[in-house]
């Protein structure tokens, strides 16, 4: 997700691939008009609650739908609201994720620090043995 204004990055959000993919859809549903709850059920083939978890994802992320005249609107452009949409965790290996982090790029970079900080570990010190419990 994108950095927010303070310059801290908010807490990763884990989703599966179809949430990912259901969030996606309803920003391009929203960017395109205003649109109805029962549009958005209907667009998405989805249900109520599931409606109402999506709106409040979106909202733990930072992007504001208004809801407004019985239509739900997104108050931000679909581009910049794709930025701060989670990601499913794309199972990466350690090769493909070295690979990656050589990009000379923000998010080359960012999975750089990643992988070091899941290689560059002490490694870890024996632990003592439990003492037996006497009954």
């Amino acid at each position: 997700m994108s950095d927010s204004p303070g310059g801290r990055r908010r807490a990763s959000i884990h989703i599966t691939r179809q949430r990912a993919s259901r969030l996606y859809r309803l920003v391009r549903l929203l960017d395109e008009r205003p649109r109805s709850r029962d549009e958005v059920l209907k667009g998405l083939t989805i249900g109520l609650r599931t409606f109402y978890r999506e709106l409040d994802l979106l909202k733990r992320c930072g992007l504001k739908v208004q809801h407004k005249e019985k239509v739900y609107v997104l108050a931000a452009a679909a581009g910049r609201a794709e930025g701060r949409l989670p990601f499913p965790d794309p199972q990466l290996n350690f090769a493909e994720m070295a690979e990656l982090a050589r990009c000379e790029c923000d998010a080359g970079r960012r999975l750089a620090a990643l992988l070091a900080s899941v290689t560059d570990q002490p490694a870890d010190s024996p632990r003592p043995k439990r003492k037996a419990r006497s009954r």
